[in-house]
């Protein structure tokens, strides 16, 4: 949870998720802004990877896995 009390006191709240196949995401972020000057913002994004970004790794030599673990580990930096 991001509070923000004091004037002009500010925050920013990111997340990134990915969710394949029948995953399920759930997420409840809490932002609490208490003071009329106070600027607090969220961004919540859930992608997809495109069928094409494995599929070209794999053709340069990445198993399965390690083609997954490098599109996420780029999502997420």
């Amino acid at each position: 949870m991001l509070r923000a009390e004091g004037a002009y006191s500010g925050g920013q709240v990111d997340r990134k998720e990915v969710v394949q196949d029948a995953a399920i995401l759930s997420t409840l972020p809490m932002v609490e802004v208490v003071h009329p000057k106070a600027h607090v913002t969220h961004e919540a994004v859930i992608g997809s990877v495109d069928s094409k970004q494995p599929e070209t790794l794999m053709c340069r030599g990445l198993s399965e896995d390690q083609a997954a673990d490098l599109i996420i580990h780029g999502l997420l930096q």
